[in-house]
């Protein structure tokens, strides 16, 4: 995979945005420390050009069409049913470490994948003066080269999820069966810098995430959501951590709680945050009970 991460692609592509105004993603004019909406309406926009590499700032929607040899189709694997349509999977995220090899994995097996990525990460090295040990060329050079060599697309969506109109058209545009969410800061030590880097950690991880969540709720009510998490937010008690719960018993009575959380920085607040949010939003904005679990993976 490490191919896909540094080598360079000059194929033609064809770039697809729907019908209205496009979305501005991150500028490196403005500051990531006063979160904004990047367009007071943001909506997609059909247009089509060819280039070596598209510059375009304003893109929203990105379909790569390469012109190289194709790898063979794989044969599909995520529906026993081969006339029915593959399902379709939205990675938040999807420029990240994590968000990345997992649009890639997912796309291999035939699920239809849409990236949704501010891509502001990139301009968080550029900000601090450091560089990515591992080249890493631009999400459009990254997703022509996947096409060109399994023959799978991957959309692309570029815009904040903390922009909600944003969000919503990219939910109705896409219409994803499943939401894997990695569109966070995910750096602790860079959420306790200072005041302003704490303030965008939280902001861009909680209000990211419900905003998430009411867009499955409006949109797409049957979507599958799955979080990415930290054991961070647990912090180093002197007994066992639980998968999620745990039963205590306190003067004679008995209940079952979720386990008490002990956050380290302002990063893992956030995660604890949005755990909340999760279970909360299972509970209060559903009729019927959605099923909401806790679970822990060791790498």
């Amino acid at each position: 995979m490490a191919h896909l991460l540094s080598a360079s692609c000059p194929l033609a592509i064809s770039l697809t945005i729907s019908s209205k105004n496009s979305v501005k993603p991150f500028g490196l004019n403005q500051t990531f420390f006063n979160p904004q909406p990047l367009s007071n309406h943001p909506s997609l926009k059909a247009l089509h050009f060819q280039e070596k590499k598209p510059k375009r700032r304003r893109s929203c929607v990105f379909l790569a069409t390469a012109t190289s040899q194709q790898a063979p189709p794989e044969t599909s694997t995520n529906n026993n049913n081969s006339s029915s349509k593959p399902k379709r999977v939205m990675v938040i995220g999807g420029d990240g470490y994590c968000g990345w090899a997992t649009a890639l994995h997912l796309s291999k097996k035939n699920y239809q994948v849409a990236i949704v990525d501010n891509l502001v990460r990139r301009l968080f090295d550029h900000q601090l003066g450091l560089e990515s040990l591992t080249p890493i060329v631009s999400i459009h050079d990254r997703i022509s080269r996947w096409k060109a060599l399994t023959g799978k697309t991957i959309e692309l969506y570029v815009g904040d999820i903390c922009d909600f109109e944003f969000l919503a058209d990219s939910f109705n545009s896409f219409e994803p069966d499943s939401v894997v969410h990695f569109g966070e800061q995910r750096s602790a030590p860079y959420s306790m810098i200072d005041r302003s880097r704490a303030v965008f950690t939280q902001h861009n991880n909680v209000i990211g995430t419900l905003n998430v969540l009411f867009a499955i709720k409006e949109f797409r009510e049957e979507c599958h959501l799955v979080k990415l998490g930290t054991m961070g937010e647990y912090g180093t008690p002197n007994i066992d951590i639980e998968e999620g719960y745990i039963t205590i018993t306190h003067n004679g009575r008995t209940d079952t709680l979720p386990y008490p959380k002990q956050a380290s920085s302002f990063y893992h607040l956030s995660k604890v945050h949005d755990s909340h949010n999760i279970a909360f939003t299972c509970k209060a904005l559903y009729t019927c009970h959605r099923d909401f679990q806790f679970k822990r993976y060791y790498s």
